[in-house]
C-alpha cells in the first residue's frame, strides 16, 4: 500500500465512522429513539408502544441561529384519549351549556322577541318560517331540541379540533 492509498483510506474510514458515530439527532430518550431524516434535515422521534411524544415529535436543528426549534420531547405513557379530543368534546359541552344563554342574551327569550335586543334589531316583516331566526326564536321559547344540542356539540367539537390541528406550530412528518 502506497502511502497515498493509505492517506484516502484514512479519511475513507474517518469520514465512515463520523457519519455513523456521531449522530445528527439528540440522545435517544427512554421508551423511543430518533430517526434521523437526512433529505429533510431534520429529526423524528418514534416511542416505543404504549408511549407518545411529549411535545413536537419533528424537530429541525438551525446551523444560523445554532439551536433546535423545539424542546427535546420525551416519550411519556399514552393516554386513552388524546389532549386534542378532550378539548374538542370541552368545547362541545361548553357550547351546548351556553346555546340557552346566548339565545337569551341575544334576545329570544321566552316571552318571546326582547325589545331592544340584536334580535328586535334584526327581525323583519318577511322573517320566514323555518329560518335561523325563526328556529333561535323557538328555541328561546321552549328550549333546544335534542337534536339541536347533538348538531352543535358536534360542529363545535369537529371545529375545534381541526382548528387545533392548524394553530400547532409542530411540522407534520
Amino acid at each position: 500500500m502506497t502511502p497515498r492509498t493509505g492517506c484516502a483510506l484514512f479519511f475513507f474510514l474517518c469520514l465512515g465512522l463520523v457519519t455513523k458515530v456521531d449522530s445528527f439527532c439528540p440522545v435517544n430518550p427512554r421508551h423511543g429513539h430518533w430517526d434521523e431524516d437526512t433529505v429533510k434535515g431534520r429529526c423524528i422521534l418514534r416511542c416505543d408502544g404504549g408511549y407518545e411524544p411529549s411535545g413536537c415529535h419533528v424537530i429541525r436543528y438551525s446551523h444560523r441561529e445554532g439551536k433546535w426549534n423545539h424542546d427535546f420531547p420525551s416519550c411519556q405513557k399514552e393516554w386513552p384519549v388524546s389532549g386534542k379530543t378532550l378539548a374538542a368534546v370541552g368545547t362541545g359541552v361548553a357550547a351546548v351549556v351556553a346555546t340557552p344563554v346566548v339565545l337569551a342574551g341575544a334576545g329570544f327569550t321566552a316571552a318571546g322577541v326582547a325589545a331592544g335586543s340584536i334580535a328586535a334589531m334584526i327581525q323583519t316583516p318577511l322573517t320566514a318560517v323555518g329560518s335561523w331566526f325563526a328556529l333561535s326564536q323557538s328555541a328561546g321559547v321552549v328550549g333546544t331540541a335534542l337534536a339541536t344540542k347533538g348538531v352543535v356539540g358536534a360542529s363545535t367539537s369537529a371545529i375545534t379540533y381541526a382548528t387545533l390541528g392548524l394553530l400547532s406550530d409542530c411540522e407534520k412528518e
